[in-house]
């Protein structure tokens, strides 16, 4: 067994070296869970490669494609950390009649399928919007996520979907990693790590002035006005990388970063730059607040692009000889108080913003 140290407890499991190359160790900011499993394939809160994130989203659908048929699927991907995730999956399937669409924590004029909340997430509120499919045609749901701990928020909103979907056949559960140890009869687990841990808790406090959730959510209408996956999309996205890199020099180390639940398109930018032969790595701004703690060793703190005020992060910028941040959005335009270049080029970052 393995035993790591945290600011908020002990975390002990039983260690493989698969485990060591999915994932590091870190502390939440959170009373209700003080560990993280940290990502290191996920393009969110380390540094990643493309490369290394496309073979993540291969390895994963490769654990199903051969237990899925060409009935009508939904792909549905977690905000914020899972929804690259989910579309890569997608993607890699390939699945002739198939839909993805991932959750979200932001308000829409679109029609709401469902809404339910992960209790122990520091952001908890999740919707699912409607997806422009036939809905009593779905016979195939597959969840994709980066974790599975306790099972608890897959339980309810299979319970939720199943009120939706009264026709499908075949749920399924994809995983990188799942500590949940569930058996249930109507729902298919698969992951590339499964096992068992155990946190001891230490006594510790977090922020009183952390904002997480918006207290009064707007509506986002035209703030996100291009659907990426948040109200489904059917086809591979198709986006025309030199237009977006025009004018900015792509010569020595540089990092694409995403932003929030804007990670896929970001993602496939990297990845025409790395197949092009450029040095890059890909990660994305996130409300999941982290200590400085086990992997992860820096940190920059900053308010939400999407009109919000919800406080975001960017972690490890460190070891990292960066001669360029490229920072991407979906959001039409940029709050006056988003201070993320601003804070880049006062670490001595060159920075460039592309708007997609």
């Amino acid at each position: 067994m393995r035993k790591i140290s945290l600011e908020t407890g002990f975390l002990e499991f039983k260690d493989s070296e698969n485990l060591n190359r999915l994932t590091g160790f870190g502390s939440r900011m959170n009373l209700k869970r003080g560990f993280l499993f940290v990502s290191k394939v996920l393009g969110k809160h380390l540094p990643t490669r493309p490369s290394a994130m496309e073979k993540n989203f291969q390895e994963l659908a490769n654990l199903i494609k051969n237990r899925v048929d060409d009935k009508p699927t939904l792909i549905i991907g977690f905000a914020e950390t899972a929804t690259a995730l989910g579309q890569g999956v997608f993607e890699s399937l390939n699945l002739e009649n198939s839909t993805y669409i991932h959750t979200t924590r932001y308000n829409s004029s679109k029609n709401r399928l469902i809404e339910f909340m992960e209790e122990h997430s520091h952001a908890p509120s999740h919707i699912l919007y409607k997806p422009e499919t036939d809905l009593d045609s779905i016979k195939n749901i597959i969840l994709v996520d980066d974790e599975i701990s306790t099972g608890k928020t897959t339980i309810n909103i299979v319970a939720e979907l199943k009120k939706i979907f009264p026709n499908v056949e075949k749920y399924s559960v994809v995983s990188m990693l799942n500590w949940s140890n569930l058996d249930i009869p109507d729902i298919d687990f698969y992951s590339l790590h499964s096992g068992s841990f155990e946190f001891r808790k230490k006594e510790y406090s977090v922020p009183k002035n952390l904002v997480s959730e918006s207290k009064n959510p707007k509506n986002l209408d035209t703030i996100i006005p291009k659907n990426f996956g948040r109200f489904g999309v059917k086809k591979r996205l198709n986006l025309d990388f030199e237009k977006l890199l025009e004018n900015i020099d792509t010569k020595g180390q540089i990092l694409v970063v995403g932003t929030g639940e804007f990670m896929y398109p970001p993602y496939l930018l990297a990845k025409y730059l790395e197949e092009k032969g450029v040095d890059v790595y890909f990660q994305a701004t996130t409300r999941s607040p982290i200590n400085v703690d086990g992997i992860i060793e820096s940190k920059l703190s900053f308010k939400d692009n999407y009109f919000e005020e919800i406080d975001n992060f960017l972690y490890n910028l460190v070891e990292f000889g960066y001669e360029k941040i490229i920072l991407c959005y979906e959001t039409k335009e940029i709050p006056k108080n988003f201070m993320l270049k601003t804070v880049l080029e006062n670490e001595g970052f060159v920075v460039k913003e592309i708007l997609f």
